[in-house]
């Protein structure tokens, strides 16, 4: 075991003395202007990517919400591990949305997607425990719209009045909040 250190050691060495590349070199060095598109790239990615996928789930199917001719105002995904409640829960998803949309005063269209939902806008997100025994997060990405427009008054609708901000309505239900747009967010 000596033997082959003292033999692999040097041949280490002289394949990285012989074999530099530019990842070490101090001359390839990032600029501030090169710092920054780098940090808005990732800002736009993720921004732009499902909420499900940012969180490393594989998602089976998913809901997006949106006004009528108007905008998006939040998705709500599932993994694989809710396949099975798929049929149960968009039974009469369109009904359901339809019934809290008139409530609210807003005409909210359903649409069923197979895989990941993201969002246009994408202000903040609400990630939940699981439901019904199975402990999969559910993710929710909100528009500003999503969270000024449709989150507290269908809270305020279902009953629940004492809630200032969509945070609050987000850890009410042992969620965990994200804001992506301090600016914007309702926290």
């Amino acid at each position: 075991m000596k033997t082959n250190l003292k033999i692999l050691i040097p041949m280490i060495y002289i394949g990285l003395s012989v074999f530099q590349c530019d990842l070490f070199d101090p001359k390839s060095k990032i600029t501030n202007n090169e710092l920054v598109e780098i940090v808005t790239l990732q800002q736009l990615n993720a921004n732009s990517m499902s909420e499900g996928q940012k969180l490393g789930l594989t998602i089976a199917y998913s809901h997006r919400f949106s006004v009528k001719n108007g905008p998006q105002l939040f998705c709500r995904e599932y993994s694989t591990a809710y396949l099975e409640k798929q049929a149960e829960w968009e039974l009469d998803i369109e009904q359901t949305y339809a019934t809290i949309g008139n409530a609210i005063g807003i005409d909210i269209v359903v649409e069923r997607i197979n895989g990941p939902c993201a969002i246009s806008n994408k202000i903040s997100a609400c990630h939940y425990d699981g439901v019904d025994g199975i402990n999969d997060l559910i993710p929710y990405a909100y528009s500003t719209e999503g969270e000024h427009q449709y989150l507290i008054p269908a809270y305020i609708y279902y009953g629940i009045t004492n809630l200032k901000n969509a945070k609050e309505a987000c850890e009410g239900y042992n969620g965990t909040y994200v804001c992506y747009d301090p600016s914007k967010c309702w926290q």
